[in-house]
């Protein structure tokens, strides 16, 4: 019976399994082809074998990788375990990429892609290092620690709803979007020499770089290919801009609340500003914040009105570091666009997914984490309210559209005065 019922629901799905990506469908005959076929297989034989697909090992890695992290949150009762695996994750995938060039026989023949996807690894392995930093500055690597948001989530829906929410958005969602992450490497990977050439005559051409790569790929493209060209270079300062822009809001930020906790530790309560008794603003939120596990009001010292940073970069958006993390991994797609104006990659639907998908599913899960943060924050400090009808949410233009609202609507004077002062 249990039989017809798991066939039953199968039988839906398979017309749509030949929609799968080639990778996925690829692996499992690929696998066992090697398994069967080799006189002592292992993980690096697997990566040499010519029927094995560049992303076959970085998707045999997330398969492995998503149990575990389920497990360790079932057995903690503490869900960050993907967050304590984001900086190494994504250049992690990469570099099997990388290693796959190196090792598999048919790799040869793309080592002309090699200075691009170098450079993209490279800035991967800075963003990597930045966000180390950042992580164990915060103690995220402590392992009874957990995300705040998780924390407070976790009070606000049932049980059930938050086991979803471990399963499907923490513990498989997340390693897949991390996985995703390196897939535009893949696609400058496989960039055929014939379309790099047609991008056009300034820049470094494969001729002048040759003799420093291996033997094995000295004649993998005409030595007029050009290898890099000028929308790299100007890609790469974006993208060395944006973990600068990461790195300076971030230390701003970590400067901000250490101070402001160390004076709250300090100050004798009746020296801090209590949101809950001195604004009329919060009054609808004090009930709300009653109930069990909701964010209350936080008091604060005066010389950190209102409790958030609100002068700097956050004086023209909001969340400036997530804004800058988000085009960091824009400029990872348009890498591709830089190796090839229209390539065989971007030309099929699913490398249209491939190049741009994973940067905006990046934006979804930033957009919903945001909101909650967000949500947290009104009600810790309910000036919040007035400061997001002002400054826009990640780009400046949208602080833009809130200073045009604001004006046509009359509500600008009195959220600049909430936000700000007189």
């Amino acid at each position: 019976m249990s039989s017809k019922i798991i066939i039953s629901l199968i039988r839906p799905l398979l017309p749509y399994i030949p929609l799968l990506p080639t990778p996925v469908l690829s692996l499992f005959p690929s696998l066992l082809l090697h398994l069967t076929t080799h006189p002592s297989p292992s993980p690096t034989t697997f990566l040499s074998a010519s029927t094995t697909h560049p992303l076959h090992t970085p998707i045999i890695f997330t398969a492995i990788s998503i149990p575990i992290i389920y497990v360790l949150g079932l057995i903690s009762g503490n869900v960050s375990w993907v967050d304590r695996l984001w900086p190494f994750y994504t250049p992690f995938c990469t570099g099997l990429i990388l290693f796959w060039i190196s090792h598999n026989v048919d790799g040869v023949v793309y080592g002309h892609n090699l200075p691009r996807v170098i450079l993209m690894f490279g800035l991967q392995i800075l963003w990597s290092l930045r966000l180390l930093s950042h992580a164990l500055k915060r103690d995220f690597y402590d392992l009874k620690s957990e995300d705040y948001r998780y924390t407070v989530f976790r009070k606000l829906v049932p049980k059930p709803v938050f086991s979803l929410i471990h399963i499907f958005v923490i513990a498989i969602a997340q390693p897949l979007l991390l996985l995703c992450l390196s897939f535009p490497v893949y696609a400058v990977s496989s960039l055929p020499p014939s379309e790099l050439a047609s991008t056009g005559s300034i820049g470094i051409s494969f001729g002048s770089i040759s003799s420093y790569l291996p033997n094995k790929y000295r004649n993998s493209a005409p030595e007029q290919t050009v290898i890099l060209n000028i929308s790299d270079l100007v890609i790469t300062i974006l993208a060395i801009g944006c973990l600068i822009t990461e790195f300076i809001v971030d230390r701003k930020m970590y400067k901000y609340q250490s101070s402001k906790h160390q004076l709250i530790d300090q100050l004798l309560s009746d020296q801090l500003i209590h949101p809950d008794s001195n604004s009329t603003e919060n009054s609808p939120l004090n009930t709300q914040s009653t109930k069990k596990g909701w964010p209350k009001a936080t008091p604060y010292p005066k010389s950190h009105y209102p409790g958030f940073p609100i002068n700097g970069p956050w004086r023209y958006s909001r969340h400036p570091n997530f804004a800058a993390e988000q085009l960091f991994w824009v400029t990872q797609a348009l890498f591709v666009i830089a190796g090839a104006q229209s390539s065989g990659v971007t030309r099929r639907s699913w490398g249209d997914g491939m190049v741009w998908g994973p940067c905006f599913a990046l934006s979804i899960l930033f957009c919903s984490s945001t909101f909650l943060t967000e949500w947290i924050t009104s009600r810790k400090f309910p000036v919040y309210k007035s400061y997001r009808r002002v400054i826009g949410q990640f780009l400046p233009q949208e602080t833009v559209i809130n200073l045009l609202i604001g004006t046509i609507t009359g509500s600008r004077k009195k959220n600049l005065e909430n936000v700000y002062g007189q």
